[in-house]
C-alpha cells in the first residue's frame, strides 16, 4: 500500500501538479519549476492515498507520536487526512500573525508532535513551528512532508523535489537571460 500511494504522488505530480518554467517565489528563490499542490488537494481519492502514504512513514520514523500539528490551510487538511490513518490526535496552528494553537484543540504540554506539511519551499514556516511547539512544552520529533526544497533536523519526505533551487544572483536561468514563467509563487 504504501508504495502504491508513492507512486499516486508521482504520477498526482505528473499529472498537472508540476508547473514547469523559470519561476521565482515570493520568497525571492527561484527554481526550474514548482508544485501546484491543488492539483493534489482537489481530488480527495488521490489525496487519501498520498496521506496513507506519509502516515505509514510518520508511523515508521516516529512510532512514539501522540500528536500531528498542521498549520493553515492545507497542512490542517493534510494533518487530519494523515491523522486519521494513524489514528491520532491533530492540532491546528494559526499562522496568521503571532503563532497559536486554534482554539478547536490546544494540546496539553509534553505531547510527542510531529508537523504534518505537504511542500516545503524555504523551511521557514516549519522552523517557525517547531520553535513554538518547544515553547509550549512539546517534545517534537520530526517534520513530514511530501517534498522539501530544504533540509530540515528531523524531516522525513516522500519524494526528493522535482526541481532545482537557486538563489537569485546563481540562477542559471536569469544568467542565460530566460525570462520569468511565474512569479510570485507560494509553494
Amino acid at each position: 500500500m504504501d508504495r502504491i500511494a508513492e507512486l499516486n504522488l508521482a504520477n498526482g505530480l505528473k499529472q498537472g501538479a508540476l508547473r514547469l518554467g523559470h519561476t521565482e517565489f515570493l520568497s525571492g528563490g527561484h527554481a526550474d519549476g514548482w508544485v501546484e499542490k491543488g492539483a493534489l488537494f482537489s481530488v480527495p481519492q488521490l489525496l487519501e492515498q498520498v496521506a496513507s502514504a506519509q502516515a505509514h512513514h510518520i508511523g515508521a520514523a516516529f512510532p512514539e507520536a501522540t500528536l500531528l500539528v498542521g498549520a493553515p490551510a492545507c497542512g490542517a487538511v493534510l494533518a487530519s487526512f494523515v491523522a486519521r490513518h494513524l489514528q491520532l490526535p491533530v492540532a491546528y496552528m494559526l499562522t496568521d500573525g503571532s503563532l497559536r494553537w486554534h482554539r478547536m484543540h490546544v494540546p496539553t504540554a509534553g505531547q510527542h508532535a510531529v508537523d504534518v506539511d505537504d511542500l516545503i519551499c524555504t523551511g521557514e514556516g516549519a522552523r517557525e513551528i517547531v520553535q513554538y511547539l518547544n515553547q509550549e512544552g512539546h517534545h517534537v520529533l520530526g517534520i513530514s512532508c511530501w517534498l522539501s526544497r530544504v533540509p530540515l533536523d528531523s524531516l522525513i519526505t516522500l519524494e526528493p523535489p522535482p526541481f532545482q533551487t537557486y538563489t537569485v544572483g546563481e540562477c542559471p536561468l536569469c544568467q542565460a537571460g530566460q525570462l520569468l514563467t511565474y512569479a510570485g509563487v507560494w509553494e
